[in-house]
């Protein structure tokens, strides 16, 4: 039996600032269990600063159910801190995960 594995960690995140309290976060590379902790770092002070973000994940290579608990994270924190927040770009992958996890709708 072929033993599958994951990626290596190999990802970026690129912060667009498109107006004064509006950003754009491009993600890429591979969101799994390595690298969205390091990802949810990065972004700790993104609800603080801007009132309309837009996640574009167009660019993502890889993703697990982990890239799915980021995501939910943040949408999580922007309800919390009375934000706009915005998925695009998602990849099938992920979508896949949210149907079967029975969270699309509260995502997308």
């Amino acid at each position: 039996m072929k033993n599958r594995q994951e990626p290596l960690v190999d990802n970026s995140l690129e912060l667009v600032v498109n107006h004064d309290r509006q950003a754009t976060v491009k993600l890429s590379g591979v969101l799994n269990f390595d690298s969205v902790s390091a990802l949810a770092q990065k972004t700790g002070s993104l609800f603080q600063d801007y009132n309309e973000i837009d996640i574009d994940m167009s660019a993502i290579t890889y993703v697990n159910s982990a890239g799915l608990a980021l995501l939910l994270n943040w949408k999580q924190q922007a309800e919390i801190s009375g934000k706009k927040l915005q998925i695009c770009g998602t990849p099938k992958k992920l979508l896949e995960i949210a149907r079967i996890s029975e969270l699309e709708p509260i995502l997308f």
